[in-house]
């Protein structure tokens, strides 16, 4: 009979047996095979682990983001995004002899909801209100290029980290916007904004989503950072 001290041994053992196959190993010049091992993970990835303390990806949830650019200035409070399991990353690109890594990710179907205060111009028509908001997305292309570095686990093992990024965000089918109560309920008013926000998708969502990504964005970087430290780089290539 197992004392408790072995079966607390057995499992965290098989715990770090788990963990550690996460990403299934790759020849160290084979981005083919590294980036379906990082697609087949992605969705661990974005999942809440407790133990290791990370938050969910997916729902995706933001206390706040603010956008403050010389024509509009615009809060949401506490939005949740869902639909990024569904992404997936092609054209992943890693030296690591220089430690960079690129990536594309391509998302259909994310939606934003919460509630928002907004008030400026949008394009040419002015805009005011708070209230509920839902943003539906059709497929969005993120251009990402990471910085990375090494660094040293508690097992003097070496492990990547994700340690600074540049992001380009492009909306590439039309999206959805819709701002409840925008103009204190007056529904001529706020018809026209809207329509004129989702005729013209392309051109608000360039407008507005810089904040909207960054803040995902570091918040996705900073949980798959830590899934990244049950992962050594000699396990991760061989």
């Amino acid at each position: 009979m197992f004392s408790i001290f072995e079966i607390l041994a057995l499992t965290t053992l098989c715990a770090s047996v788990a963990q550690s196959e996460l990403i299934a190993p790759c020849h160290l010049n084979d981005m083919v095979c590294f980036e379906k091992s990082v697609n087949n993970a992605l969705p661990q990835f974005l999942s809440e682990n407790e133990t290791l303390g990370v938050e969910s990806c997916d729902p995706l949830k933001i206390d706040l983001i603010e956008g403050d650019m010389s024509d509009i200035k615009f809060k949401l409070f506490s939005p949740i995004t869902t639909g990024f399991k569904k992404c997936v990353l092609k054209n992943v690109k890693m030296n690591l002899d220089a430690l960079t890594l690129h990536s594309e990710l391509d998302c259909p179907n994310l939606e934003t909801t919460g509630k928002y205060e907004i008030s400026g111009r949008l394009m040419t028509l002015p805009i005011e209100g708070s209230g509920d908001f839902k943003i539906s997305a059709g497929t969005y292309k993120i251009i990402l290029d990471f910085d990375l570095e090494n660094v040293v686990g508690n097992d003097n093992k070496a492990y990547l980290s994700m340690k600074s990024f540049k992001q380009k965000n492009e909306a590439t089918s039309p999206i959805s916007f819709d701002f409840k109560n925008l103009f204190n309920g007056q529904k001529d008013m706020a018809d026209k904004v809207l329509t004129y926000a989702n005729q013209n998708w392309k051109q608000v969502s360039d407008l507005l989503q810089e904040p909207i990504w960054n803040e995902n964005m570091k918040k996705i970087i900073s949980n798959g950072n830590k899934y990244l430290m049950t992962e050594p780089l000699d396990q991760m290539f061989i």
